[in-house]
């Protein structure tokens, strides 16, 4: 079966979001998003904090904003009905969406109206994360191994293989031969920069590689761990988190060079960390899980939502409120202050 739906199955596992995603075909890239009066309760998979303003993408192609925090959103007009699985700004004006038929979106006016600068329905990969570098330097990572990239702020985009540190280039066909030896597809779901420039690439099965070039060479971090790997959050030049299936979250302290398993005491899936501007850490997933960690990652305390939603993105919004994207489009959480009673 084709993996149009990768993501979201993964991630938030919901029969209703299944049936919306199998009729995501090419046919749709082209028209307009449904204005949907009730679309900050449909399926939102990412978000982006811009200033005082809140950008958050989702099923059908909406683009939602908020300048309240989250209390309040209003559609963008968008021109396609894909599912937008990510948003990547590189200041308060011009960023770009992604997703379903290998499309991607720009915007230079911070959100309100969108064009479409690539489309490739046929490739039957979605587009499952964003990075830029700048207004003209960029990666769009997804599944079986996809892997874009952009000199010229998106108009054009271009494959590009992972080369790995002492092999050649086209690895990707090598890698994805491993992974399926192994009875698994290499999807790449998540691509990150840390505060020194370098770049973290994380996938099925293990996988996670990072570059010190902006995306040029890649060699392997070795994760102690075979399963799905969703995130990565940097939590200073050195120390970094990694998370994904089953509860599995791991930290490093030089880099990414090795890892230790910290105890969630979950097994849901974990999708998404922010670190807040108080210093504490929120780790968001599936079955209404929100991880609150202290001691610099080292320890969490499970905040379980009692709906259970699946959590695709958490952002902190101004006020501080942590606003959670997800199977039930957005919502706010008004966290206990640091130290308080939980």
């Amino acid at each position: 079966m084709p993996c149009t739906f990768f993501r979201q199955l993964l991630r938030l596992l919901l029969p209703a979001a299944l049936a919306l995603l199998l009729v995501s075909s090419g046919s749709l890239h082209a028209a307009e998003a449904e204005r949907a009066p009730l679309a900050e309760r449909s399926l939102l998979l990412d978000g982006q904090v811009l200033g005082d303003r809140l950008v958050a993408v989702g099923e059908r192609g909406h683009i939602l904003l908020s300048t309240d925090a989250g209390r309040s959103w209003r559609q963008s007009p968008v021109p396609t009905r894909v599912t937008l699985t990510s948003v990547f700004f590189i200041d308060d004006r011009q960023g770009w969406a992604a997703g379903h038929d290998a499309t991607i979106l720009r915007t230079r006016d911070g959100g309100a109206t969108w064009q479409t600068v690539f489309a490739d329905p046929e490739r039957d990969a979605p587009i499952l994360d964003l990075w830029f570098r700048d207004s003209r330097h960029g990666l769009a990572v997804g599944a079986y191994g996809l892997l874009l990239v952009t000199n010229d702020g998106g108009d054009s985009w271009q494959d590009q293989g992972l080369t790995i540190s002492g092999t050649h280039p086209a690895k990707v066909d090598a890698l994805l031969d491993e992974a399926a030896t192994r009875g698994i597809d290499l999807h790449f779901n998540h691509v990150q920069a840390t505060p020194i420039g370098q770049l973290f690439l994380a996938g099925e099965g293990g996988h996670l590689y990072r570059s010190s070039d902006g995306g040029k060479h890649w060699e392997q971090s070795p994760v102690p761990y075979a399963g799905s790997l969703f995130g990565l959050l940097p939590l200073d030049d050195r120390r970094l988190l990694v998370f994904g299936l089953r509860g599995h979250l791991f930290f490093s302290a030089d880099q990414g060079r090795h890892w230790e398993v910290v105890e969630t005491g979950t097994d849901a899936t974990l999708n998404d960390a922010v670190r807040l501007r108080d210093g504490r850490i929120a780790v968001v997933g599936l079955a209404g899980t929100v991880l609150l960690g202290t001691d610099n990652g080292a320890r969490f305390e499970l905040l379980a939502q009692p709906d259970r939603a699946g959590f695709s993105r958490a952002l902190e919004a101004p006020d501080g409120a942590l606003i959670l994207l997800g199977a039930q489009g957005a919502r706010r959480l008004e966290l206990p202050p640091p130290g308080g009673p939980r």
